[in-house]
């Protein structure tokens, strides 16, 4: 992605006060980006000066994740955006301050909500790439309209990053006259601290493989390369090999009840 020396480029970065977040914050900054991220947790690197903005929000609670993300819109525009902030879904179901599914919300809805508000304050058709972090399990996931019945954490986590890639897709459509161009990534498997709601055994275990998992900042970087690459695609799935699939097709009368439910979710708090 090539830029004007008189222009220095905006990035904004969900979840980046720790993980493969943290990484991608570091990346962009060392690129000469400026860099607006999102998380739970102070953020200190002295080195980055003023190019580097935090917002803390808690994205299990749409109307703080409304009002943060209206305060950067307002004083921001973007030419990238990573939807990256998220979590492992815990063992045991936990509704939401918004009587949701926990890993729904923080995974998915949230940020269906930050773009949207990111995208209806965009400017002048002002060219802007949106990168969702999706997972090797959204191949397992499907759509389900209405509620489950039974609590499942794998597939809970593994629908929320199904519906992250759909959202690209679906995204991609909508403003396919926009200059707006979204995608997912699958990462793979990688270390990091996604696990923090799960229990201390999952936890001990998981620190004990991480070091010898593929580390965040190598993920970092292929995303990286992707996202700033002169030529791309939307509207698929991009691999750490720069690799593309295509986003998994559901049958159109399911997605559009889907998009429908989705929107009555978030369409308070626009």
């Amino acid at each position: 992605m090539q830029e004007s020396s008189s222009h220095i480029p905006k990035i904004l970065i969900t979840g980046g006060t720790s993980g493969l977040g943290y990484e991608l914050v570091k990346l962009f900054l060392k690129k000469g980006y400026h860099v607006v991220t999102t998380g739970r947790r102070d953020l200190s690197l002295p080195e980055s000066g003023s190019r580097l903005s935090l917002y803390k929000v808690d994205f299990s609670d749409l109307k703080t994740t409304a009002d943060v993300f209206r305060q950067i819109a307002e004083t921001n525009q973007f030419d990238l955006v990573i939807n990256n902030a998220g979590i492992l879904s815990p063992p045991r179901l936990i509704l939401t301050n918004n009587g949701l599914e926990y890993t729904l919300q923080v995974n998915f809805l949230s940020h269906l909500l930050a773009n949207e508000i990111i995208l209806r304050r965009r400017e002048n058709n002002r060219p802007l790439r949106i990168a969702s972090i999706t997972s090797p399990v959204y191949r397992i996931a499907r759509i389900e309209n209405g509620n489950r019945k039974r609590y499942r954490a794998l597939r809970a986590y593994s629908d929320s990053k199904l519906y992250l890639a759909l959202m690209s897709g679906y995204l991609s459509e909508l403003h396919r006259d926009s200059n707006i161009i979204c995608f997912s990534f699958n990462p793979g498997t990688f270390g990091s601290g996604i696990y923090r709601m799960q229990s201390r055994v999952f936890s001990i275990l998981y620190w004990i493989a991480a070091p010898f998992m593929r580390s965040p900042s190598k993920v970092a970087e292929a995303l990286g390369k992707i996202l700033t690459a002169k030529d791309i695609s939307g509207n698929v799935i991009y691999n750490l090999n720069n690799r593309v699939r295509q986003i998994p097709v559901t049958e159109k009368g399911i997605t559009e009840t889907f998009w429908k439910e989705c929107y009555e979710k978030i369409r308070p708090f626009l």
